[in-house]
């Protein structure tokens, strides 16, 4: 699903007003039966209880306009209006409307003239995607006035005060904090984004029906996973396969008191479909793994030349990290792995060295780089949000790697410079080892022949369906452990192999 610019949004609207063709306060009759449709099968939706609909004075409010007529069938509605001295076309058609329809409208000329009962739901429509500098002034005023209200809130494509795309230089507290947004046809890069993604809460999307010849056709660099995206990549595997096509893997780590980190990657690797699957890890995990995980080859790198272990074995893909310390010994054994031309999976210690020795330019073409928010700071320094996402842009472009940022939405960066964030996963996966089952799905799916780039997305989604999965299992967040994700990896390629089929 692609996810398009502010301006682009509002392209779309004007290009299906013009060619499908429809006039435009129909398009917007459109998008208020769409987001109805999508709130009534949301969780938020309760018969008869109150709704108190804030409506701002251009198209956002004239939305909010006609949702508030569209829902007094099932609710006591209440209607604000923000006092303008010119409201959109569309807005104006909208007030005659509800007011035809019964419905009073109040003017907020203070935030205390909006009356919400304890138990009612606030349906935020002051304004749109179209805002481009911090509310000031009533409107700022007004949105503090209900962030503070306990109610749960309800945003109408976007929550107001917030920018479709960029919000370095905009003010958090002059931004609804939604509970839900129901946004309109395509999901918005700030919804999936800190700081800003957790004011959004929950995000639906309603499809309002722009023109699917615009949406097809327009450019970007920036998408949504879907199911069917992740399905696309997915490889069944032949019936006429053998170990040895299903690649041959090295994992490196494991060192010392982190042992368990390489046990849990080399679960995941296992899981995920790895031929034969080596690990050079330190005494602890070499003794513990044959006990643990008996399908691995282990190996003890006190007792090896690393040099010598990968001309033996001639992996198809390494990862170095989980658990591989900080020592001198760890980083002169990175120092090797950098050197090779195979497919490497760097993450956890590996990439806190990269950084402590200031090895970025050795990332390369070959690499496949798996930070969390305090990792890629520590690589590549701290700034603004968008600042820093455009920068890892730029790196991932000039480097030739591929970087999976982890975390909510996680994103996948492509040396062409495509971005893909990822729907799945849940704070249940916020736990000890998480990231290291990514890393042996990762490096599962690089040696049994993904590209680097499509094994971060179709893993990246499997790693987070996994965790959904297991959270179904476990009942809570709270009680979800790594080692579950290992255990319902096989359900998500399950999940994978039906939407193939």
């Amino acid at each position: 699903m692609k996810i398009l610019s502010a301006e682009q949004i509002r392209e779309a609207d004007r290009y299906t007003i013009e060619n499908e063709p429809i006039a435009s306060i129909d398009l917007m009759e459109r998008a208020i039966h769409a987001w109805v449709s999508e709130y009534i099968q949301s969780p938020f939706f309760e018969y008869k209880k109150p709704i108190t609909v804030l409506c701002g004075p251009g198209n956002n409010g004239g939305d909010g306009l006609g949702i508030a007529r569209a829902l007094k069938i099932f609710h006591p509605v209440s209607v604000y209006v923000l006092p303008s001295e010119k409201y959109s076309a569309d807005n104006t058609i909208n007030q005659k409307r509800a007011l035809e329809a019964g419905i009073e409208l109040f003017s907020i000329q203070k935030p205390e003239d909006i009356k919400v009962t304890g138990d009612a739901v606030i349906v935020d429509a002051l304004y749109g995607s179209g805002l481009s500098r911090p509310l000031e002034g009533l409107a700022a005023e007004v949105v503090q006035f209900i962030n503070r209200l306990p109610n749960k809130k309800i945003a109408v494509d976007i929550p107001s005060g917030m920018f479709a795309d960029d919000n370095d230089n905009n003010t958090l507290d002059t931004i609804v904090s939604a509970d839900l947004t129901i946004t309109f046809q395509l999901p918005k890069l700030s919804f999936l984004m800190m700081p800003t993604g957790p004011l959004a809460g929950e995000l639906r999307i309603a499809d309002i029906g722009l023109h699917p010849e615009f949406l097809k056709n327009v450019p970007t660099n920036h998408y949504l996973l879907e199911k069917s995206d992740a399905a696309k990549l997915y490889k069944p595997r032949s019936a006429w396969i053998h170990k040895g096509q299903a690649g041959r893997a090295l994992l490196i780590g494991g060192i010392g008191h982190t042992s368990g980190a390489a046990i849990l990657s080399a679960t995941a690797a296992l899981r995920a479909g790895v031929g034969l699957l080596y690990v050079a890890c330190g005494t602890r995990a070499a003794q513990a793994l044959p006990i643990a995980r008996p399908e691995v080859i282990s190996f003890d790198l006190n007792e090896l030349n690393i040099n010598d272990l990968i001309s033996g074995i001639e992996p198809h893909a390494l990862a170095i990290g989980p658990g591989l310390g900080a020592s001198s010994a760890a980083a002169e054994l990175l120092d090797q792995i950098l050197e090779y031309d195979i497919p490497t999976v760097l993450d956890a210690d590996a990439l806190n060295l990269i950084a402590m020795h200031r090895w970025q330019k050795r990332i390369g073409k070959q690499h496949l780089i798996t930070p969390h928010p305090g990792e890629a700071t520590r690589l590549f320094g701290n700034s603004k949000p968008m600042e820093f996402h455009r920068s890892l842009i730029s790196f991932v472009q000039s480097s030739g790697c591929t970087v999976v940022y982890k975390g909510k939405y996680s994103r996948t960066y492509t040396p062409e410079g495509n971005v893909y964030f990822n729907p799945t996963g849940n704070a249940g996966m916020a736990t000890a080892g998480s990231g290291d089952v990514l890393t042996g799905i990762l490096l599962a799916l690089v040696a049994g022949g993904y590209s680097l780039e499509n094994a971060a997305k179709l893993g990246v989604y499997l790693h987070g369906l996994s965790g959904d999965l297991a959270l179904k299992w476990r009942g809570c967040e709270e009680a979800v452990l790594a080692s579950d994700l290992c255990e319902k990896l096989g359900n998500a390629f399950e999940v994978l192999k039906k939407e193939v089929e």
